[in-house]
């Protein structure tokens, strides 16, 4: 008896530890899910806000090549600024770096800029090197030869897309407004990640610094790649 006893408290204590044991793989795998979750959710707005920082600096090109200027500058709680153009845009830019490095703390090369090559005309940087359509030409960047599009508008001006491949993890980038997308490569010609050992830096990294000159009548723009871009201030009356 005392045997079957003995028998019986053993097969309760190892359903006991059994049920323990499938409890915290559950919840351990229920945690992983959730971690997998945030971490593609963040991967996402990190190519969102990298989306919207180049239409912001689109159009701050495009205000300097039609010898334009800044009609309202609010400073917002969060250390932003709100920047009405004469344009009729209005962009809000970070004031500061606020991504922040890849897990191991190496910084992979994610730069997409702007330069003014010997025509006058802005385009669109990758890395350094000039940005290339389908058919090897330089992007314009800001509107071609200083004009909008038709009625003002810049549909015909390219603004380069990113985003970060589902599978792979890594930054993909389109010139094409979207119909096709290539890899991102580094200097080694290898993908770059979005996470993980080489992952670049965070999509707010475009905007280094904003710095409102003392007399109030200009803002200078400082890019990641120490670019500047100088707006007058004209209060709209």
């Amino acid at each position: 008896m005392k045997t079957i006893r003995s028998i019986t408290i053993c097969l309760g204590w190892f359903v006991l530890a059994t049920l323990a044991m499938t409890s915290c793989d559950k919840y351990d795998f229920t945690d992983k899910l959730q971690g997998l979750g945030e971490r593609v959710e963040a991967l996402e707005l990190k190519a969102d806000s990298l989306n919207q920082a180049f239409i912001n600096l689109n159009a701050i090109i495009e205000t300097i090549r039609n010898n334009g200027y800044v009609t309202r500058l609010e400073q917002n709680p969060d250390d932003s600024y709100t920047i009405a153009l004469s344009t009729g845009k209005t962009i809000t830019l970070r004031n500061g770096r606020q991504g922040t490095d890849g897990a191991d703390g190496q910084e992979a090369t994610l730069l997409i800029s702007a330069k003014q090559d010997i025509d006058g005309q802005w385009y669109w940087t990758l890395n350094g090197e000039w940005m290339l359509d389908a058919t090897s030409n330089k992007i314009p960047a800001g509107g071609k030869d200083g004009k909008d599009g038709q009625d003002g508008k810049d549909d015909n001006v390219i603004v380069p897309r990113v985003r970060i491949d589902n599978i792979t993890r890594c930054w993909q980038i389109s010139t094409d407004n979207g119909v096709t997308w290539d890899y991102i490569l580094d200097g080694n010609n290898q993908p770059i990640r979005a996470d993980g050992k080489n992952g670049a830096n965070g999509a707010d990294d475009l905007f280094k610094d904003i710095i409102v000159s003392d007399d109030g009548k200009s803002i200078t723009i400082v890019l990641t790649d120490d670019r500047t871009f100088t707006i007058p201030i004209i209060p709209r009356k």
